[in-house]
């Protein structure tokens, strides 16, 4: 609805909606500010003396497009939770890309994870970018200057559209932090475990001197059985390396069972406390 009321201008001004529509609500946003907390990357307060809220975000976060986003995100926990959580929300980095540790906020992170991602980037929009082409850094660049997200924001957004087998993992430290297939790599049973070194030979432990614009063609063996192609990001700010992994011959498996990826996903987020 909120997408509709804005129409097809990109990027949205979340800080617009967010001061503006919330008018029409008996507790609304008063404040859309920077705050100067190392705690969090967003929040959402309440204003218990004017009878509102305030959303809050970190103004050490280098990108534009994490802030975007982080604005967004805690708008959604503004119109879905904020009866549930009187006093509110401090999002860190995982929190907003969907990834709380705390069993009883990860559904309330999803959430506001979802809000973001389809008030900023609308899927019909999102499609019509994306079109025919092949996947690659620069589309990636492109999606996420059209809509003023992180390219990791992009990525995940492209994983949950897509028809192609493809995954995107991030890791630090070498090591696998948590990943989000594709529902064709679902089925072909393709999912990287919290705490997995990443394989030697894939461009995100290699480094940037093996990235190509177009995705590089790893052989069989690296990432999975299948030859893939890797499209990585490395965001030296925060010692992460995001891969896009697409795997344009992996074969769904029969007898496949969503509630095992949805179990992997758990077992992640209890282990990554």
């Amino acid at each position: 609805m909120l997408s509709q009321i804005w129409g097809a201008r990109f990027p949205v001004d979340v800080k617009c909606i967010a001061l503006e529509y919330s008018k029409r609500f008996s507790d609304p946003i008063y404040k859309v500010a920077e705050a100067d907390v190392s705690a969090f990357e967003g929040a959402l307060y309440p204003l218990p003396k004017k009878g509102g809220w305030a959303i809050l975000y970190n103004p050490t976060i280098a990108s534009s497009g994490r802030i975007n986003y982080t604005l967004a995100h805690e708008l959604g926990h503004y119109f879905a939770h904020r009866a549930m959580a009187p006093a509110g929300f401090q999002c860190g980095e995982r929190d907003v890309l969907g990834n709380a540790a705390k069993t009883a906020l990860r559904q309330q992170e999803r959430e506001a994870d979802e809000f973001a991602s389809y008030l900023l980037m609308p899927l019909n929009d999102f499609r019509q970018q994306i079109g025919t082409q092949r996947m690659s850094s620069d589309l990636l660049r492109h999606l996420a200057d059209r809509y003023s997200v992180s390219l990791t924001a992009a990525a995940l957004k492209w994983i949950e559209s897509t028809e192609s087998c493809a995954a995107v993992v991030v890791a630090t430290n070498g090591h696998v932090l948590w990943c989000r297939p594709s529902t064709s790599a679902r089925k072909a049973r393709i999912y990287f475990e919290f705490g997995m070194e990443l394989p030697a030979r894939s461009v995100a432990a290699l480094g940037e001197g093996a990235q190509r614009d177009d995705g590089t063609n790893l052989p069989a063996g690296v990432w999975h059985s299948t030859p893939v192609r890797e499209i990585a990001i490395f965001a030296d700010r925060y010692e992460m390396t995001i891969s896009l992994l697409i795997f344009d011959h992996a074969a769904p498996l029969d007898g496949w069972d969503d509630e095992a990826v949805e179990d992997a996903f758990d077992r992640f987020e209890r282990n990554s406390r």
